[in-house]
């Protein structure tokens, strides 16, 4: 099948030939990896959701329309499928994106049940309160309704986010942190007992990890580049700097305290990004430095989720009943260093995490005693 990738040698999203090894349905472009669904109509509205207190009820009251099957067209040429309009290869190229996405996952521990034939909706008329317009320049997993969203482009001339491989396998990272911290759940309940700290950290790693994933999907550190405004995008650079990703439990509090205004607003909206990418650049950093990879740096994050048991990130957002110990990055670093799968690869996490975010290793229950921090940052 006919699909678009970005080609670093060209710096540019070509058609490339791939097998597709998930489709079901080639028509419809359901399978394993993911089933598009078209059509659908989306309301977020007040009035709508009075008296919600299930899944299903919410399911009902907010899809004015549920949608249904694509339908992709092609063309046969030589036995290879070519998309023959737009949608066709927008479609045909997202679930390809799923399909990397996931059978990276599966590589690196994520059980075969997890986000298995996920929906993803694409191009809804999705409208939140009284909006006179649908939302748009943006793809989103959205847990209420276990779904990934593809918005339609607007503004963004750029590569559609469907096409971007990297913007797909990041909203799969929030799709995993989904599935294995909140076991699924439609509708987590931590927001209703946190205060800032939790609430600021678990919406910077989440954002953080989710671009690790697409980083370690994709090798594109870069990736947003391709579809978002330069400007923006630098805002989330994964490469060094050390103004942006060295930090600490001090600053952080100092600055939700200061700044963040109950994590509403332009200011933590951004923020919560580039406080994301700090970690990002920090795991991206310890799968580059000898001994480990990559990958083996991804099983420890996906590890650290739920695998580790106690004071995994799953665990912390059970047990913790305001927020107060997930909103150190003493406790996150402390599960993503309990996830190693070896030695160096431990060593690395350490003296990385415990450089960028100023930690001792007395705060990393004893996983660390010994490891230098790394010297970028102190």
């Amino acid at each position: 099948m006919a699909v678009l990738q970005w080609e670093p040698s060209a710096g540019s999203y070509d058609l490339r030939v791939v097998e597709v090894r998930t489709l079901e349905d080639v028509t419809a472009l359901r399978g394993e990896a993911a089933r598009p669904i078209g059509a659908a109509k989306i309301r977020l509205e007040a009035s709508r959701l009075m008296g919600v207190e299930t899944e299903a009820q919410f399911r009902r009251a907010v899809l004015a329309d549920p949608g249904g099957d694509v339908e992709a067209q092609f063309l046969d040429v030589d036995g290879v499928l070519y998309p023959s309009d737009f949608h066709s290869l927008s479609l045909a190229t997202a679930y390809y994106n799923f399909e990397v996405a996931r059978t990276y996952a599966l590589a690196r521990g994520m059980s075969t049940d997890r986000l298995r034939g996920v929906s993803f909706y694409y191009f809804p008329e999705f409208v939140v309160g009284r909006s006179d317009g649908y939302a748009a320049d943006n793809a989103a997993w959205f847990a209420p309704l276990r779904s990934f969203l593809v918005f339609p482009f607007h503004a963004l001339q750029g590569i559609p986010l469907a096409v971007n491989q990297g913007v797909i396998a990041h909203e799969y990272g929030h799709g995993i942190f989904n599935a294995l911290v909140h076991d699924g759940s439609w509708l987590p309940d931590y927001p209703d007992r946190w205060g800032s700290a939790g609430l600021g950290m678990i919406e910077s790693v989440e954002e953080g990890f989710a671009d690790a994933w697409a980083m370690a999907v994709t090798g594109d550190l870069h990736f947003v580049e391709r579809s978002i405004d330069e400007v923006e995008a630098r805002l989330r650079d994964l490469d060094f700097v050390p103004d942006q990703h060295c930090y600490s439990q001090q600053a952080f509090v100092e600055e939700l305290w200061e700044k963040a205004a109950h994590l509403r607003g332009p200011y933590w909206d951004a923020r919560k990004y580039q406080i994301g990418t700090m970690w990002a650049s920090a795991l991206h950093r310890a799968g580059n430095l000898p001994g480990t990879d990559f990958d083996r740096v991804m099983d420890a994050l996906l590890a650290s989720y739920r695998a580790v048991g106690a004071g995994s990130l799953a665990d912390l957002v059970a047990r913790d009943p305001d927020g107060s110990t997930f909103g150190t990055f003493a406790a996150i670093a402390r599960a993503i260093v309990a996830g190693a799968p070896d030695t160096p690869t431990r060593t690395a996490l350490c003296s990385v995490l415990m450089d960028r975010f100023s930690l001792q290793a007395d705060e990393l229950d004893g996983r660390c005693d010994g490891v230098a921090a790394g010297g970028e940052c102190r």
